[in-house]
């Protein structure tokens, strides 16, 4: 699907951007997080009314040099009615259209966004959640973690280089929430699966109806999926979703390329 043929679907009812919308953004902060991650905050007319739900995103339009438009998904953080305000945090793990413009975004600059969009949501019925992500995953679930209703259990494995790129989680009235970051420390890199699948299986899932959330690469999405089915998890009971490929840029309408 061309970038153009998107702007046609936008605000169309029943169609898969039905409840999206397009805004021109400006840039009103940007800066570092964490040593990988940069915070950018951005304004546009129309924000003010935004509605949206912890885990979806916000598609930046990121113009090219030779005049083309490619796509790139982040993780609505934040949204601030009263400011008419939207933050996104991205992990500047690699190169490409959309962390480029992340990691040299200016006060004032300006992008076009098509969003809200995404379909991996809370499951507020669950009993118990079970977050798994890689750094490109920690934005949508350290959201989607704030905004559990109180008393949920939940635990997050959270995979980052080192302890610098941990984050905060405002989730006090939330006891029950158990974030542990797995650091890579240069003993692995960015798509190996087997740092997130080991921390994963010191896990013991707790009695009742679970559901399991997995961001990240898409080889270690696999991996994650496999090792949550033979614990007994279903298809129904799991949300995954590739954020990138190892070794290939996303395609132009943001999405993981396809493997050869």
């Amino acid at each position: 699907m061309t970038t153009d043929r998107l702007l046609d679907l936008v605000g169309v009812p029943g169609g898969p951007l039905a409840e999206a919308s397009l805004f021109h953004l400006e840039v009103t902060d940007a800066d570092a997080l964490t040593p990988t991650f940069r915070r950018v905050v951005l304004t546009a007319p129309g924000l003010d009314g935004l509605r949206y739900r912890a885990g979806q995103d916000l598609m930046l339009r990121v113009p090219q040099a030779d005049g083309r438009v490619v796509n790139r998904r982040y993780t609505i953080r934040d949204a601030d009615p009263a400011s008419a305000a939207v933050t996104i945090d991205v992990s500047l793990h690699g190169a490409g259209p959309g962390t480029d413009w992340v990691r040299s975004a200016r006060i004032g600059d300006r992008i076009d966004a098509i969003g809200p969009r995404g379909k991996i949501t809370l499951q507020e019925d669950a009993d118990w959640h079970l977050f798994v992500a890689d750094e490109t995953g920690v934005p949508a679930t350290l959201a989607m973690i704030e905004v559990l209703p109180p008393g949920s259990l939940a635990t997050a494995l959270l995979e980052v280089d080192t302890s610098a790129d941990e984050q905060g989680v405002r989730s006090g009235r939330n006891g029950g929430v158990d974030v542990r970051w797995v650091h890579r420390m240069g003993r692995s890199e960015p798509g190996d699966a087997d740092p997130i699948v080991g921390a994963l299986a010191e896990i013991a899932p707790p009695a009742g109806l679970g559901h399991a959330y997995v961001a990240a690469e898409a080889g270690v999405v696999r991996r994650v999926r496999a090792a949550l089915s033979a614990r007994g998890l279903g298809e129904a009971e799991i949300s995954a979703k590739a954020y990138w490929r190892r070794g290939l840029p996303n395609a132009e309408h943001g999405e993981p390329a396809r493997e050869e």
